[in-house]
């Protein structure tokens, strides 16, 4: 149910709506200069705010979705935190419908996924368990305990113990995988295949490498 605003806030309703719409016109190749669109942004900004404390002092306070404010990284009251287009495009969302900036619910917190890796060390694949916890993953393999998002330390020991070769980049792809399945509440299915796809990943960057011949043993 959209929120109900009193004269002086549709004033600043309909003046923020104004500037965004010559915001975005732009950001689309219209004839503004840089310092025009940052003085668009200021003016809008700082109308935002104005709207934003009068509807916290009416007991409506605008809320943001979570990675809002990580973004901004200071919190929605901070004069600063609407110098930006999104931001303010939340904050007319909310007056809207007050739950447009809900954020999904995390849906696989203690729910366990399977991890396979090919184990040159014993020559065979190995099925391995991984459980989302609320700090990061919990992994049961041949080494086993708590890991932060990226897979810190067990995972990547087991990679090490098992002779398996993996890619740079898996840690960080790893925590963007966790975050978006708190962030946009991924079901079950989402995750273990996207967790498939990592595993696949890291089997094919081991068969990659060099072997043999001066490498054999490595």
């Amino acid at each position: 149910m959209r929120i109900e605003l009193v004269s002086a806030e549709q004033s600043l309703h309909k003046d923020i709506e104004s500037r965004l719409e010559q915001v975005r016109s732009a950001y689309e190749g219209s004839a503004f200069e840089i310092a025009d669109i940052r003085t668009l942004i200021q003016e809008m900004g700082k109308m935002a705010h104005q709207l934003h404390m009068a509807l916290k002092g009416r007991g409506h306070k605008p809320n943001h979705h979570k990675y809002m404010i990580k973004n901004r990284d200071m919190p929605s009251d901070d004069p600063e935190f609407y110098m930006h287009v999104h931001p303010v495009e939340d904050l007319l969302a909310f007056i809207k419908d007050p739950h447009a900036n809900d954020d999904p619910e995390d849906q696989t917190i203690g729910h366990e996924f399977t991890f396979v890796w090919f184990s040159k060390r014993r020559n065979r694949s190995e099925t391995n368990k991984l459980t989302r916890t609320e700090t990061g993953w919990d992994i049961l393999a041949t080494l086993r305990g708590p890991c932060n998002k990226a897979g810190r330390p067990f995972l990547y020991s087991n990679f090490t113990n098992d002779m398996i070769h993996y890619p740079a980049e898996l840690e960080g792809y790893l925590e963007w995988l966790w975050v978006q399945a708190s962030e946009q509440g991924l079901p079950h299915e989402v995750v273990q295949e996207a967790l498939e796809q990592l595993a696949n990943w890291v089997e094919a960057t081991s068969h990659s490498a060099p072997s043999g011949g001066v490498w054999e043993g490595r």
